[in-house]
């Protein structure tokens, strides 16, 4: 017998309802100027790895290369980013994190522990842990599916963006 579809107990339905919650949590916690959630992700990273490269912020991240670069050329123009090509690869760049990058982290570091303790809040005390273990498998998997398709594309994408 097949199986039924129930939009209450799909985990894609489900994960996308709550990446909304996340993300309405975080809206209203951070300032209308501060970064967004993926803005604070990229910076985080950088600030983590020093001259990083874009490369190693698409797996840290879990952001897609072109959606990244872009990212990375407008948080330049905001002067929350600088990069420059590396010496061992003309091709690559390697990116740091500046002094206003650096006080836009430190301002959005609250508003971010608020949204996650808010996120968390939302289940038991004893589930919150076996939640969060499983997102990190979830975005294991994502990142090994990432990867595996990156090695047999040479690295370029097949057609479809990673959101």
């Amino acid at each position: 017998m097949a199986k039924t579809f129930d939009l209450e107990t799909s985990p894609g339905h489900l994960l996308r309802r709550a990446q909304q919650y996340a993300n309405d949590l975080y809206t209203n916690e951070i300032d209308e100027h501060g970064l967004t959630q993926r803005q604070f992700a990229v910076l985080f990273a950088v600030d983590q790895q020093e001259g990083v490269s874009q490369t190693v912020l698409v797996r840290t991240t879990g952001i897609d290369r072109s959606t990244l670069a872009d990212m990375i050329v407008r948080m330049q123009k905001k002067d929350l980013l600088a990069r420059k090509r590396t010496d061992d690869d003309q091709r690559a760049n390697a990116v740091r994190i500046t002094s206003t990058g650096r006080k836009a982290l430190r301002a959005a570091m609250p508003a971010v522990l608020r949204s996650d303790t808010q996120i968390l809040e939302a289940l038991p005390a004893r589930a919150r842990a076996e939640f969060t273990k499983a997102l990190v498998l979830i975005a294991k998997a994502s990142a090994d599916a990432q990867n595996s398709e990156d090695d047999s594309t040479g690295g370029k994408t097949k057609g479809r963006k990673r959101r």
